[in-house]
């Protein structure tokens, strides 16, 4: 009996021994980031930056999938098909709140640790240049008169810039048909073709067409006017309380080692200390966000209260049609 303890023992301490020697070993192996939205979108270009750099910090490769669908639910099943062992990193966003809200989803706040929100900016408006609408009380009064001539989309269905959209409808006193898409520059090419007459957008998302002046920003919903944005007005400033900011950033499955976490939170916070992140994220006009693991779960579960209403509210009116 004593050398079955004995023995027990001996294995035990080796299989604790290989246990730490392997998480301090991460990572020993390319790390697979999924990208929840389509190529070429800000999400998208987020994360294939941060690859490129965290990649550095860790000395290991990390490759970039898109698996854009089901505001994150198509990426968000990949990942936890996958072992929670650090090596599949989830993109996460404002929009991943909304999908835990709804309450059809099959994903909880119980699946995932969200460790950290790298970018944040707000929603706008957008019109092409040659829109008759000069300012966003114009495009109200539209919605409100003859909303059938006046399509809005953005993207997804139920995420953040519907959202917005949805609070300018609160906030103005109409109802309106949103049109989805799966990414945001999906949107912004459906405004520029005339596809759509406005559209609900990260001001990144169109960043060159704004910038070359193909498209408009008719508000913004900052608190304040925007520093990137002076010239645009907010939408509060035009009468219209809607205040709201989009997060981006990442999260892995529950039950990722905590020394694992530990690793890329550290090498994350290597790489916003970066020169050539922080002038990346001047270039795309984007805020950091400044907050913990710890902090970042908070934030995700009062996002996810404060979108319920907007959910319920919304399947209300489709059952209304």
């Amino acid at each position: 009996m004593k050398n079955m303890i004995i023995r027990f023992l001996l294995i035990a301490a080796v299989l604790c021994t290989w246990s730490a020697s392997s998480l301090a070993a991460y990572p020993d192996k390319p790390i697979r980031f999924i990208c929840t939205s389509a190529a070429g979108s800000p999400l998208d270009l987020m994360m294939r930056t941060l690859a490129q750099y965290l990649g550095k910090e860790l000395n290991q490769t990390i490759v970039v999938e898109n698996r854009p669908g089901g505001t994150g639910a198509v990426g968000m099943a990949n990942a936890m098909n996958s072992p929670a062992d650090g090596y599949t990193v989830v993109s996460a966003t404002g929009s991943t709140s909304f999908l835990i809200a709804d309450g059809k989803s099959a994903y909880t706040l119980d699946d995932f640790i969200f460790i950290r929100g790298l970018q944040a900016e707000p929603s706008a408006i957008a019109v092409r240049k040659d829109s008759p609408f000069q300012s966003l009380p114009q495009l109200v009064d539209t919605l409100k008169k003859t909303p059938a001539q006046v399509s809005i989309g953005g993207y997804a269905t139920a995420g953040f810039h519907q959202f917005s959209y949805y609070r300018l409808q609160q906030a103005a006193g109409f109802r309106g048909v949103w049109v989805p898409f799966q990414g945001g520059n999906q949107a912004v090419l459906a405004l520029i073709g005339d596809h759509i007459q406005a559209a609900a957008i990260t001001p990144s998302s169109a960043l060159p067409q704004l910038k070359s002046g193909e498209l408009r920003m008719l508000a913004i919903s900052t608190p304040t006017r925007d520093a990137y944005f002076p010239n645009v007005p907010t939408f509060k400033e035009q009468g219209y309380d809607v205040v709201e900011t989009l997060w981006r950033g990442v999260m892995v499955k529950k039950g990722t080692p905590p020394e694992v976490i530990k690793v890329l939170s550290e090498g994350m916070d290597r790489v916003e200390a970066n020169p050539e992140w922080k002038r990346f994220m001047t270039e795309n006009v984007q805020a950091p966000q400044n907050m913990t693991v710890e902090q970042m779960q908070k934030h995700v579960r009062d996002e996810v209260k404060t979108r319920r209403a907007f959910l319920h509210d919304l399947r209300a009116q489709q059952a209304e049609h």
